[in-house]
């Protein structure tokens, strides 16, 4: 029994499953994890090594390079890149993608533990994956006029932080910003030397007192007590009351020779939110949680603990990731339904039959609602790439519903019984109808050997549609026939085609008819395209993946090298006027020693977090770079670099964080330091290259103290020792902590202000000896001030300086093909080697690999092609119409202005499929029609005649669909845009060349062949 008489038999049965399937489907797109990208876990570890402030060399000598040393033998490495700065180094370790992360973090684990033991004993490393939950989706200022940052670090450590990491969903919530709370004790040293103590022994002293201690058991009346030896402090007074010593029996305390007293860490950042002083909640979710959901769970749950908390407290959302993908699922919605609107329309206006256009309509809503069952399956979430695919496919899923109901309404409109038109159409057009669909779902399976950026987003646009065309198909093939038996109604005798199309195909047969009889047209029309398609080919810009606005950017930032943290703040205040000035900014937050992400911040750098108005406001690029000019003219000396938020954060996940970068590896970093700032200058002379690094990072100037070991070594003294000591006077050592309810505070010893505010009192410091007696710092060392060191970096254990920049109005291809032409003027070093790394690599890679899966494709097609026809002549002739259809693409890039990137390139690999569906529609019916002993031009007039109605629907139809994304209507839309204006250019132009070209190609083959069959039999060949 064929799927068509099946469908008929069982049509109650088949439209309870599709009805009972399309109701799953509504839950289940109710329960999809939501998030702005595709849940993938990039192949790349984060190792963050912190070893309080040691020097630069000494941390690239004893930490950096044996890390480097232990990873570099895990399984899989393709790059180590380290970044060394003063107390701490980031590695960041790419793996070949395939690689079980999981499996991958325990290896690195444990080569790092092998060589812990070696490494200094305070060094701290954490190792972390990376994927998009990584990075916040919601962030929330706290700030107040009565409560200050003390107050507010509280309340968000101890009150809104548990608070909202109890919402289902979140993973943790961090807290940026505030004055986190400590005890002082400040020792006296005019104090300490008069009672011959040290600041030794206050903190041994404090560290002892501060007790609580279980001594053991006393049984006693049938009871058991837990005894308890107790000496617990928890206010200054009480700390002040520790005794450190004895003098003549008299007790020395702690307030004797120290003042305590409530204080605050000293300040390493400074945070903002819209131009005042804030403390920051960044939430971020679990990798399965629904990130609007998220979102709304956090608010909502803010405003159940709001009436708890101070009236003076404000709270503002200066980011929202939910709002984007909000967008992206209404510009979905409205693409669904300008689509649909379309395709309804096409089908009124060829079929002029309200039933058969409301059977094929059913079709759209079924298909995507089965889809999200099947997704959610798979495990996909709903994200940019696969709404993207589900905008994409509107088109192309009511293809087969188009072709299968168009071929029964025309069996109808002959007159034929219902039943039998509905078996007969249905199964006549099955297998090319089957094959068709197939060869577009087999040109997505070289997909899975495309790694990087693009094969983690565009796999899942892949898997998507490729789960939608199968499913419209099935549908096609089971339900379509069994709405038709039931509903569709053709009175006998009905025209099968309207006047007006009727004459269109007499004008396209006549137009067929010349072509088949003038042999000149198909090699001089194929030529001419080809030409055309190279000559818009050359003219096409390139880059890597699509622009978009996301309706929020980052403005990192540096100060000029060892500026202070209060000065820096006293600069950013001038940008964050000019940021409240700009009538496109909603708000923004601002770090200054810290910033998003994994990274390691000096004190004078940071990041804005800017929020835009969703609506009535100039284009992202327009605003950054109108905000760009105003800072360089208005706050000279700060390097800014801007980017979008998910730019941003895919350019971290990547490893490529900048379109342009400019790799020089060296032994001697000093050496070609004026290298890299000739080569910066010459870059930012490239028109469309902005916010240009020369990649030299200078912590600023520094005071070195060189101990004479001669001198230390006759007071018993090692440098060491002198070290501990005046890093104890400025810095101050937690002797202990106080507990306070449910949170802690330190208890830091250390000298007063006065003795750490300038290089005159630090010479003074005063330096316990073994044997009790004072001497001075100066007295053993001597001071000499260096313009300090720059932040270095080594990738695959080499010294590298990166020269990296941003692009602003031009596509990165024309950019590169200028940077390259600048680096060739140019003479390199000894020693020496330039390389191009950045966006640019991450394009060269996604490219060669695109055109092998594209390759591949079109075996995988040319395959399926010949499983249906079972001879290589009309699969030759469709292989052959597959580069004409570049004309369309080309064609359409060019006239947008739409560069060639990988989403443009992934339509035309999908276009491969679209194409082979004309075509095989086309000539099967040719096919059977010389097999039926049809000559053979009218074999393929007759075929056209036939086969032109839902040829020009399908296309019609796919075309329609993609015009919301082709204009990148809604949020999201730009993703993907590229990739619909190549498929409807290619579609446009294919289709013709199909319809046209295809019939002379099988004509001249058949021609061929015969003749050529002729010559080795005498025998004449039957058609």
């Amino acid at each position: 029994m064929n799927l068509s008489r099946f469908a008929t038999r069982n049509l109650r049965a088949i439209l309870f499953v599709a009805v009972v399937l399309c109701g799953i489907g509504i839950f289940a797109a109710g329960s999809f994890p939501v998030s702005i990208l595709p849940d993938v876990t990039f192949p790349r570890l984060e190792i963050i090594a912190l070893s309080g402030d040691r020097p630069i060399k000494m941390m690239e000598a004893q930490i950096t390079r044996p890390m480097e040393q232990s990873v570099a033998t895990v399984p899989g490495v393709t790059r180590i890149l380290a970044k060394v700065q003063r107390g701490a180094t980031i590695l960041s370790v790419d793996f070949n993608w395939g690689n079980d992360i999981l499996t991958t973090e325990q290896i690195v684990n444990a080569r790092l533990s092998q060589v812990r033991s070696s490494l200094p004993a305070d060094t701290q490393i954490q190792v972390a994956r990376m994927n998009p939950t990584v990075f916040p989706i919601m962030g929330v200022s706290l700030q107040s006029k009565v409560l200050s940052q003390t107050q507010l670090y509280n309340l968000a450590t101890y009150t809104l932080k548990p608070w909202l990491g109890r919402v289902p969903g979140v993973q943790n919530v961090e807290v940026q910003g505030g004055r986190v709370p400590e005890i002082a004790v400040d020792v006296h040293p005019q104090q300490l030397a008069a009672f011959h103590l040290s600041q030794q022994d206050v903190e041994q002293a404090i560290q002892k007192t501060n007790q609580i201690q279980t001594v053991g058991l006393l049984n006693r009346q049938y009871q058991a007590y837990q005894t308890i030896v107790s000496g617990e402090s928890t206010t200054p007074n009480q700390i002040a009351a520790i005794v450190v010593a004895h003098r003549s029996g008299v007790p020395i305390t702690v307030g004797q020779v120290a003042s305590v007293a409530p204080s605050v860490q000293d300040r390493t950042m400074y945070v903002t939110a819209n131009g005042s002083e804030a403390v920051l909640l960044n939430v971020i979710r679990q990798p399965e949680a629904n990130t609007v959901s998220v979102v709304a769970a956090v608010k909502k749950a803010m405003q159940q603990i709001r009436p708890s908390l101070p009236s003076s407290l404000q709270m503002h959302v200066f980011y929202d990731q939910s709002l984007l993908i909000n967008d992206a699922v209404g510009s979905v919605r409205d693409a669904v339904l300008i689509g649909a609107g379309l395709a309804i329309f096409v089908l009124m206006l060829f079929l002029g039959n309200l039933r058969a256009t409301l059977v094929t309509a059913i079709i759209i809503p079924s298909t995507l609602l089965i889809t999200f069952i099947f997704m959610r399956l798979a495990g996909l979430t709903l994200n940019l790439m696969t709404l993207g695919a589900l905008a994409v496919g509107i088109g192309l899923v009511i293809d087969d519903a188009i072709v299968v109901v168009e071929n029964i309404f025309r069996h109808l409109s002959h007159g034929e019984a219902p039943s039998s038109a509905v078996v007969r159409a249905a199964s006549e057009i099955a297998a090319p109808m089957i094959s068709s669909t197939l060869t577009t779902v087999v040109v997505f399976m070289p997909l899975v050997l495309l790694s990087g950026v693009a094969g983690a987003f565009f796999t899942a646009l892949a898997i998507t549609l490729t789960i939608a065309l199968m499913v419209s198909l099935l549908l096609a093939l089971l339900v379509s026939p069994s709405l038709c038996a039931a509903f569709l109604r053709v009175r006998p005798g009905a025209e099968e085609h309207g006047r007006l199309f009727e004459k269109f195909i007499h004008l396209y047969e006549r137009t067929l008819r010349f072509c088949l009889r003038q042999k000149w047209v198909l090699p001089a029309g194929a030529a001419a395209a080809l030409a055309c398609t190279l000559f818009f080919a050359s003219h096409l810009g390139s880059g890597f993946m699509p622009d978009m606005d996301e309706g929020a950017f980052i403005l990192d930032y540096k100060t000029p090298p060892g500026t202070s943290l209060h000065e820096s703040n006293r600069i950013l205040m001038q940008i964050e006027h000019i940021l409240m000035q700009t009538p496109s900014v909603k708000s923004f937050s601002r770090r200054t020693g810290s910033e998003l992400g994994f990274a390691i911040t000096l004190p004078n750098s940071g990041d804005f977090s800017v929020l835009l108005h969703r609506h009535n406001r100039p284009p992202i690029e327009e605003i950054m770079d109108n905000v760009r000019s105003r800072i360089q003219s208005t706050v000279p000396g700060v390097d800014i670099d801007f980017s979008q938020v998910l730019q941003d954060l895919i350019g971290d996940l990547s490893g490529a964080p900048a379109p342009v970068e400019i790799k020089l590896f060296t032994q001697h970093p000093s050496q070609i330091h004026d290298f890299a700032r000739h080569i910066a200058d010459q870059l930012g002379k490239i028109n469309g290259v902005v916010d240009v690094k020369n990649g030299i990072v200078d912590t600023g100037p520094e005071l070195v103290v060189h101990v004479d070991p001669a001198r230390a070594g006759r007071m018993g003294l090692t440098p060491g020792d002198v070290a501990q000591q005046v890093n104890g006077a400025m810095y101050g050592d937690v002797a202990t902590q106080v507990l306070l309810g449910e949170k802690t505070e330190d208890v830091r010893v250390r000298y007063p202000q006065n003795y750490r505010s300038s290089l005159q009192q630090m010479l003074l410091l005063p330096i316990r000896t073994p044997s009790g007696a004072l001497t001075t710092l100066e007295s053993l060392a001597t001071v000499q001030r260096v313009p300090g060191n720059a932040l270095l970096q080594r990738e695959n254990q080499r010294r590298l300086l990166d020269v990296t920049a941003h692009i602003s109005g031009r596509d990165l291809g024309s950019v590169m093909k200028d940077v390259q032409a600048m680096l060739a003027r140019q003479t390199v070093p000894p020693g020496v080697s330039v390389l191009l790394g950045g966006q640019y690599q991450s394009q060269k890679e996604a490219f060669n690999n695109l055109i092998m899966v594209l390759g591949l494709a079109i075996l995988l097609v040319y395959a399926v092609m010949l499983f249906q026809f079972g001879s290589f002549t009309s699969p030759s002739v469709i292989l052959l119409i597959m580069p004409l259809s570049l004309f369309g693409v080309t064609l359409g890039l060019w006239v947008t202005g739409t560069p060639l990137n990988v989403s443009s390139f992934m339509g035309a690999i999908m276009l491969v499929g679209i194409v082979v569906k004309n075509g095989i529609l086309l000539l099967d019916q040719a096919q059977n029609a010389e097999l039926e002993g049809v000559e053979l031009e009218e074999a393929v007039v007759q075929a056209g005649r036939v086969r032109l109605r839902p040829i020009i629907m399908t296309t019609l139809t796919a075309i329609l669909g993609l015009i919301p994304l082709a204009l990148g209507l809604g949020a999201g839309a730009q993703m993907q845009q590229p990739l619909a204006i190549a498929v409807i250019g290619g579609l446009t132009f294919s289709t013709l060349f199909t319809v046209f070209y295809a019939p002379m190609l099988y004509v001249t083959f058949r021609r061929f062949q015969r003749r050529t069959a002729r010559a080795a039999d005498p025998e004449p060949e039957a058609a």
